[in-house]
């Protein structure tokens, strides 16, 4: 007889006078479950007959020749291998890229803030040729005074005053052009003068004194500048 366990469904072949009408405990070999199996529990053995088995023959062998005679064949289609190391190597190359672009453009941009608080790092930019340094950046004249006198019987002006660095960084003076006009507005006098010390730090202030040669010795006015393009 046929016995069935009632957890896992396990099936057992047992001699038929093992299980009485009374029952008799078994133990699944599978799940290990333990339950009181009587005659009531068995399944009934399924004959096959020589009709069942005929039947089951032919339709295999219908099947069979179904398989090797349907006209509708069907292509595979080419799949396209994606080589998926090749393009994760791409994609690293390229955030490689834009992570150094990005470093880059904050050591450019930020350079003046490096070089205030690691001054060594000027000479790493002066290397690549980029200027760490502003240049005539937050400068400003002040208390401008002018006095003329005579020397070796030419007439001369003196202008004195100071320069003072109104920014946060350590700047380069670009040299100071003079322009002197008449009564009218016409430009008679313009010079640049190139002072003594390069740099100005921040909130610090330069005396300066330039002398000029009187051209005129009318009325006129003078005008201070910082001559940005040379450099």
């Amino acid at each position: 007889m046929l016995i069935k366990c009632p957890k896992c469904h396990s099936v057992y072949d047992i001699p038929d006078n093992l299980v009485s009408d009374e029952g008799r405990v078994l133990r699944c070999a599978e799940c290990g479950e333990i339950w009181t199996a009587t005659t009531k529990d068995t399944i009934k053995k399924r004959k096959s007959s020589s009709k069942d088995i005929q039947k089951m023959f032919e339709r295999v062998s219908k099947e069979t020749e179904n398989l090797f005679t349907s006209p509708e064949i069907k292509t595979v289609e080419k799949i396209r291998v994606v080589n998926v190391t090749r393009y994760k190597h791409t994609i690293n190359i390229i955030l490689v890229l834009i992570a150094l672009a990005c470093i880059a453009a904050v050591l450019y941009y930020m350079r003046y803030d490096i070089v205030r608080l690691v001054p060594e790092a000027e000479k790493l930019y002066d290397k690549i040729e980029i200027s760490s340094i502003p240049y005539g950046s937050g400068l400003e004249f002040k208390d401008i005074a002018t006095k003329e006198f005579t020397e070796n019987n030419m007439a001369k002006i003196e202008i004195s005053g100071s320069i003072v660095n109104t920014g946060q960084y350590q700047t380069k003076i670009p040299p100071v052009k003079v322009e002197i006009y008449d009564k009218s507005g016409k430009l008679i006098l313009d010079t640049t003068h190139y002072l003594p010390f390069p740099r100005l730090e921040p909130k610090y202030n330069l005396l300066f004194n330039i002398v000029v040669t009187n051209p005129t010795p009318y009325g006129k006015s003078i005008y201070l500048t910082f001559n940005d393009k040379l450099q």
